[in-house]
């Protein structure tokens, strides 16, 4: 399809495949190829677009040549990404599986692996913007804070060493801080309903609140820490129950400061639209979504950007309908 943008007074330009595209009069032969944009009309406030600071991805990165990675952080950062996210030790997206810490008393904390790919391509895209916004996420506290003794297969945080983890996040936010990277938002757990074979570690919603209220939330302010908490990090469709069984009390609804959610199990739009209506002043944050991760076809490319696309445009059109 192509697309015009047909005004009285024309005063921007289009830009598809990065040629210009001039602007045709309206005609009835055109009717159904206009797609009509009216920026006077707006909606909801939209924090911004962003994708993920994996290890995975930034050592791709600098293996290109210096004039290369210019070339793609300008193309992300310099008028697009302005909110992204970065995990908290290593994910299903690390070479290798690692933690900050591995004493009960983090006499060894360092962030130092995270300075060989993740830090520095950081620092590369602030220079195409420098005002970024960061969300953080854990998929995995530390092995022996845990029941199962692993940073993969899920396993719980050990009730001994909730304040060490706590501890742990904070530490973690305050070295970044020493990077000159803001970490303003924080996720207590990536998908904290799933064991995966890779870095994961499961919260009910009583322990993730539990730990919110009792332990993360006050180490913080004795901080002067000032980065949001979210809940969930998890699929849409117990986007809602999670929210109320977490939300339920004055304690809970000064600490959290929004809900986060992943796309994985389908559309449950409708999930988004009840949490807004609970809980209007709360955040509400798409953390995660991607095609193709385990059986990637280039092929596939439009049909990924489609499933990319049409989430997007359905989030955007359902709160367009709540305000009527």
């Amino acid at each position: 399809m192509k697309i015009f943008k047909y005004e009285t007074n024309y005063k921007r330009k289009l830009f598809l495949n990065k040629k210009e595209i001039k602007p045709k009069k309206y005609s009835e032969k055109l009717k159904n190829e206009i797609i009509n944009i009216y920026p006077q009309i707006k909606y909801q406030n939209i924090l911004g677009f962003g994708g993920a600071f994996t290890e995975a991805t930034c050592s791709s990165i600098l293996k290109l040549s210096e004039e290369k990675q210019n070339q793609v952080l300008q193309d992300y950062f310099s008028s697009n990404y302005t909110l992204c996210r970065i995990p908290i030790g290593s994910t299903d997206f690390s070479l290798k599986s690692y933690s900050y810490s591995n004493m009960p008393d983090l006499s060894d904390f360092s962030i130092e692996k995270d300075k060989k790919y993740i830090i520095p391509v950081i620092k590369k895209a602030q220079k195409f913007n420098p005002n970024i916004n960061f969300l953080a996420s854990p998929w995995s506290p530390p092995k022996f804070m845990k029941t199962n003794k692993m940073l993969v297969l899920g396993g719980k945080l050990l009730d001994k060493y909730k304040k060490t983890y706590a501890n742990y996040l904070v530490k973690f936010i305050k070295e970044y801080e020493k990077e000159n990277i803001k970490i303003n938002y924080i996720t207590v757990q990536n998908e904290p309903n799933a064991v995966q074979i890779w870095e994961s570690c499961l919260y009910s919603a009583e322990e993730e609140k539990d730990f919110i209220i009792k332990y993360l939330y006050p180490e913080f302010e004795k901080n002067n820490i000032n980065t949001k908490i979210l809940i969930w990090d998890h699929n849409k469709e117990k986007l809602y129950t999670r929210a109320t069984q977490e939300l339920d009390s004055n304690s809970a609804l000064k600490a959290i400061a929004g809900v986060a959610f992943h796309y994985y199990t389908g559309d449950h739009f409708e999930n988004i639209k009840l949490v807004y209506e609970a809980f209007p002043g709360k955040l509400l944050i798409h953390t995660e979504g991607c095609t193709g991760f385990s059986k990637f076809n280039p092929n596939e490319e439009v049909k990924n950007a489609e499933i990319y696309a049409h989430d997007i445009i359905r989030r955007f059109e359902l709160w367009r309908k709540w305000l009527y």
